[in-house]
């Protein structure tokens, strides 16, 4: 039985890496407006750094298992404001600290945390944001269902999210709006080890509380549910709409039950598969694990084999 149930972990993770993108909009084909519906995805929080070694290199292999997991995940990267980082915007210093409700220490860079979870540190944990995304999937019985529009002029991107109707109101709970940015430019005279910009960068937020006022940092509200960001230079961006609990919320919760209720992400992104592309640095690691997996579930049957002769 262990060994049946060990084969299919390793099943599971190999279809972690499928072939088709199913989330993003190419920015030519971009048209001013765009709905999505879903509620399913699972969040995937990165603590980064623009001077990190580290970060810098696994920044576009990120990409390519993002957009390889489709709307499976959505994916999005916080930045320091530590006076060294490029960006440090004040919207992901108000999502770290909403990670440090539930009794967590500042992590190293880079660092994952999937669905609220447990904080997995440096390349080498990727197998285990891998289990954590499939246990997340697994234990998933039921999820807010989101539709979100999105729509731009020349100066804003605005979003809408469908008010939830009056029996799906769960109390202590909030709809945030993540406006995330992909290559974005690091400006010269910033310590930068790797390319001229990153992508998944959290810019800007907006919170509609179930029961409470609404916020905003660097977005504005335009009405309940509704909020804006300037995109004049921003050429290409995701939404990521995420039902959740607030953060006074989580200091009576733990990460066993303060899971978002629903995620759903609107990408309009460029394509990260382009032909020729190299193999991600996670991919060997996740290959290694494989392979150390196929070796266990061999071991067992052999012993097996022996116990019956």
């Amino acid at each position: 039985m262990g060994a049946t149930r060990t084969a299919v972990i390793l099943c599971c993770i190999l279809l972690m890496m499928p072939f088709a993108n199913a989330r993003s909009i190419e920015p030519s084909e971009w048209d001013g407006w765009a709905v999505v519906e879903g509620g399913y995805s699972i969040l995937v929080e990165e603590y980064t750094a623009t001077w990190c070694p580290r970060c810098a290199e696994i920044d576009p292999d990120l990409g390519i298992v993002a957009e390889e997991h489709g709307k499976r995940i959505a994916m999005v990267s916080y930045h320091p404001d530590d006076g060294i980082d490029a960006f440090g915007p004040d919207a992901a210093q108000h999502r770290i600290q909403r990670l440090k409700s539930l009794d967590r220490e500042t992590p190293g860079y880079p660092s994952f945390v999937v669905n609220n979870g447990v904080i997995r540190e440096d390349v080498s944990s990727w197998p285990d944001v891998t289990s954590d995304i499939l246990r997340a999937e697994s234990n998933q019985r039921a999820y807010t269902k989101l539709t979100v529009t999105a729509q731009t002029n020349e100066t804003h991107l605005t979003v809408t999210v469908m008010p939830p109707k009056g029996n799906e109101i769960v109390n202590d709970t909030q709809y945030t709006i993540l406006f995330v940015e992909h290559k974005k430019g690091v400006a010269e005279g910033f310590d930068n080890p790797g390319e001229k910009h990153r992508d998944r960068v959290l810019v800007g937020l907006a919170e509609f509380p179930m029961d409470g006022e609404m916020f905003a940092i660097d977005a504005s509200i335009e009405a309940p549910f509704v909020a804006s960001y300037p995109i004049q230079d921003m050429e290409e961006w995701s939404v990521i709409v995420v039902h959740e609990y607030t953060e006074e919320a989580l200091e009576n919760r733990t990460i066993m039950n303060s899971q978002p209720l629903g995620v759903v992400e609107l990408a309009v992104q460029s394509s990260a598969l382009e032909e020729g592309t190299e193999l991600p640095v996670i991919l060997p690691v996740m290959v290694f694990l494989a392979v150390g997996i196929l070796g266990l579930v061999t071991l067992q049957s052999k012993e097996k084999v022996r116990e019956e002769e």
